[in-house]
């Protein structure tokens, strides 16, 4: 039988860029999919571009105002979906909205995942300008707090949502995202580290990729000059990988209790460095 494929798609503002995803969904061979368009306030006209592409049948748009971030928006497509009650076996697809595929890419997903319960099958990403197929996974260490490419299929313990495949069932018995305490960034990490503690297998395959776009939109790194109200506003932000408000609730959430302490003294102690670092700097202006 012909499972459907529901895509969660979030996207705020990026209309040229939805656009190529769209384009790349209506060649896909496997055509049995319903693309779930998270619009979170985007004013570009994102919603009229994906409305006049996509057959009305095969498309729903949820509207926010701005304020879902990656896992709120994930969120209310699962809430939809709930109302929807999909079949147990139907598979659902979370995925970032700057990435390309080629026309067999649902295909070759389904292939693999469609018949797997309790798995969680992650795209890999392929780089285009050295045709290399990268991203076999991630390993997460909790001592270190590192996250580093898995060497081994047996040695993955997370994984992105970039092009995230797993039944409906399986997410259904994951549960949801909590986009309160983790409203973007380690909100995926948290998802299938605990998918894993549930017995769900954590795979990648390298017939199933997709083409990454290479800028990267996350705030990592706080300028050396910047000033105190400068760095407060970059840590704090919900945008920055290293708010240590959400990273404290990251830890709670995924990590080993015997981990928690030496991890949470680590990310405060960096985090009052970088605010120690901007005074410094002030003083001596």
């Amino acid at each position: 039988m012909s499972r459907r494929v529901y895509i969660l798609l979030p996207v705020h503002n990026r209309r040229e860029i939805t656009q190529r995803f769209v384009d790349c969904l209506k060649i896909q061979t496997y055509q049995n999919f319903h693309l779930v368009l998270l619009d979170d306030g985007s004013a570009d006209g994102t919603e009229a571009m994906t409305r006049a592409l996509l057959d009305p049948g095969k498309l729903t748009v949820i509207r926010g105002e701005g304020n879902w971030w990656w896992a709120g928006s994930l969120q209310q497509g699962i809430n939809w979906l709930r109302r929807l009650r999909p079949d147990p076996s139907d598979i659902i697809l979370m995925i970032n909205d700057d990435v390309v595929f080629q026309e067999d890419f649902l295909e070759r997903a389904l292939a693999e995942v469609q018949q797997r319960r309790k798995t969680l099958l992650l795209a890999r990403a392929l780089d285009e300008s050295t045709g290399i197929i990268s991203e076999t996974g991630v390993h997460a260490d909790f001592r270190y707090m590192s996250f580093t490419a898995a060497d081994s299929p047996e040695n993955i313990n997370c994984l992105s949502t970039r092009g995230l495949f797993l039944r409906w069932d399986s997410l259904e018995d994951i549960g949801g995202f909590y986009p309160r305490l983790l409203p973007h960034y380690g909100s995926d990490y948290e998802f299938t580290m605990r998918a894993l503690r549930k017995g769900y297998h954590l795979l990648t395959d390298p017939d199933v990729y997709l083409i990454p776009n290479p800028v990267t939109t996350g705030v990592r790194n706080i300028a050396e000059d910047t000033d105190v109200q400068g760095v407060l506003k970059t840590l704090f932000a919900k945008k920055s990988v290293m708010n240590p408000i959400y990273l404290t609730a990251f830890v709670f959430l995924a990590f080993p209790v015997r981990w928690i302490p030496l991890n949470l003294f680590k990310i405060w102690a960096r985090a009052g460095r970088n605010i120690f670092k901007s005074i410094k700097g002030q003083t001596r202006k």
